[in-house]
């Protein structure tokens, strides 16, 4: 196999896994965002919060290190 295959993941079964594993909402936040840019977290943001049952600017606020 090819190392530039893509490889796509549910975003709702990857946070339902997370949770269920245990990780804090803060975490969960944190690992969809790692390394993005501003913009491309908002992106996700936009996306993911509703699955997380928060709003799009608390995920951005659990995105910082505070």
């Amino acid at each position: 196999m090819s190392d530039d295959i893509l490889r796509y993941t549910d975003l709702a079964a990857a946070i339902q896994l997370a949770k269920a594993n245990g990780l804090s909402t803060r975490e969960i936040v944190r690992e969809l965002t790692r390394g993005m840019s501003y913009t491309d977290a908002l992106k996700r943001a936009r996306m993911a919060a509703p699955l997380l049952d928060i709003g799009v600017m608390d995920f951005m606020r659990l995105r910082k290190n505070e």
